[in-house]
């Protein structure tokens, strides 16, 4: 039981991040927010590194030359799938990014679901297993009242039904969830855009486009 609530902590936080903020930032032709309306929404592209896990587990291999969007300050890059709609685009670009991420994202919350419904096929059958153990007064000979334990066969069965079928619920989760590897790649997916795929050139200019957008926004918006 321990060790299959230990494999569903482990489906649903996942690991560390392998991808991280570098120093410096390319700019686009806009210039910086000017205010506090832009900065709200106000995306940066900064490069980005990311560290993909062999299929091995044992090393990494790190990518220096990815560039990531952010807001402004912060050190956590935005989802590439979260801003397509966001920046109104619909580049192939984006859609293959999202891809990746919902394949990935479908089999840890499905490996995750079947690792909780095995912790509770077996406390239920745990439950329904020491139930079944029933204890009933009977008069003795000597016309006494004593003990005597009954097991319900079928309460019993149930219950060991259960308790096998949840850990194998818990095993299926474990096979389906994905290795590191696969995470490192998903997670490079989900913030990161690479060349010679994903130009830094274009993601300038597509954040020069929604960041005009969002100086536009601000403009007409009335003042205090």
């Amino acid at each position: 039981m321990r060790v299959l609530c230990g494999a569903v902590l482990m489906l649903t936080m996942g690991c560390a991040t392998t991808v991280t903020r570098l120093d410096g930032e390319f700019p686009a032709p806009i210039g910086p927010a000017k205010n506090d309306c832009e900065k709200t929404e106000w995306l940066v592209v900064a490069p980005t590194r990311a560290e993909f896990v062999e299929p091995s587990g044992k090393h990494t291999t790190p990518r220096d030359d990815g560039v990531a969007l952010y807001r402004v300050g912060a050190r956590r890059p935005e989802s590439i799938p979260s801003l397509a709609g966001e920046m109104g685009h619909e580049s192939p670009t984006f859609a293959d990014h999202s891809d990746i991420v919902r394949s990935y994202d479908t089999k840890t919350w499905a490996a995750a679901g079947l690792g909780a419904a095995g912790i509770i096929a077996i406390g239920v059958g745990t439950a329904l297993f020491v139930s079944s153990f029933k204890t009933q007064s009977v008069k003795q000979s000597d016309g006494s009242i004593g003990q005597e334990q009954k097991i319900d066969g079928t309460e019993a069965g149930i219950g060991g039904g259960l308790v096998l079928a949840g850990f194998g619920l818990g095993i299926v989760g474990l096979a389906l969830n994905p290795g590191q590897a696969e995470r490192s790649r998903a997670e490079a997916a989900r913030y990161v855009f690479f060349p010679p795929k994903d130009p830094r050139e274009n993601v300038v200019t597509w954040t020069q486009t929604y960041n005009q957008a969002v100086r536009d926004r601000c403009e007409r918006a009335p003042s205090p």
